[in-house]
């Protein structure tokens, strides 16, 4: 799956839906997508026995979208966000769709800056259940290692979900912010640095090279 058109997706049902925090809010995105609700425990059993045939979770039938309301709410949320999935990516696959779905509730830079090492505390923050959230932290392990391998920054679409969930809350305008302007390379500042080598270390993530050597001195310094 190409994960830049994946998150730039992903940024405009932000920005279309007014999403701001987490956990976000499933049942507001579908109703702003223009579909209607209905739980199972509402339907005829002729119609509840119809729907559990095409899902045992969650469908979307025409201009409605009707879902189990028996499930947990982590899977309530996720099974939902799988069936617009379905929908934006335009695919029937059924991993896009738990791909999609995974990423819109616990999208990986949001992880990131949530200071987020565990699957509790993904669970915690992002409303996932625990089996997404211990998927979500190894997959969140394997972006963190490809970009401080390779480019060191998030994707344009990333950086702009950043901008949009968490400029204001670290107080960082977002004409001054270092990832606005793509030649600008990014250099965190000591305290940073130490966050972040804490929290790899935490996660049981790899260091770069430039990170051994500030860990090694700092330990020096001790």
């Amino acid at each position: 799956m190409d994960h830049v058109k994946l998150y730039e997706i992903i940024f405009k049902i932000y920005t279309d839906c007014g999403v701001t925090a987490f956990p976000i809010d499933c049942f507001d995105i579908v109703r702003r997508r223009g579909y209607q609700i209905k739980k199972y425990s509402e339907l005829a059993q002729k119609k509840r026995e119809a729907c559990l045939c095409l899902s045992p979770d969650s469908c979307i039938v025409k201009d409605t979208l009707y879902y189990q309301d028996q499930n947990t709410a982590e899977r309530i949320r996720f099974s939902i966000m799988h069936e617009l999935g379905h929908v934006f990516l335009q695919t029937s696959v059924e991993e896009m769709a738990d791909t999609f779905s995974s990423h819109i509730l616990a999208p990986r830079i949001a992880i990131h800056k949530s200071r987020c090492h565990t699957a509790q505390q993904i669970h915690d923050t992002f409303a996932l259940s625990y089996t997404a959230s211990n998927k979500a932290l190894l997959d969140y392990k394997v972006w963190y290692e490809n970009i401080a391998h390779t480019t060191r920054m998030p994707s344009p679409p990333e950086k702009q979900l950043e901008l949009l969930l968490f400029s204001e809350k670290y107080n960082t305008p977002a004409a001054e912010d270092p990832f606005t302007d793509d030649n600008i390379i990014y250099t965190p500042d000591p305290i940073t640095i130490y966050q972040d080598i804490q929290r790899a270390l935490m996660a049981g993530l790899p260091l770069t090279e430039e990170y051994k050597r500030l860990l090694n001195q700092y330990r020096n310094m001790k």
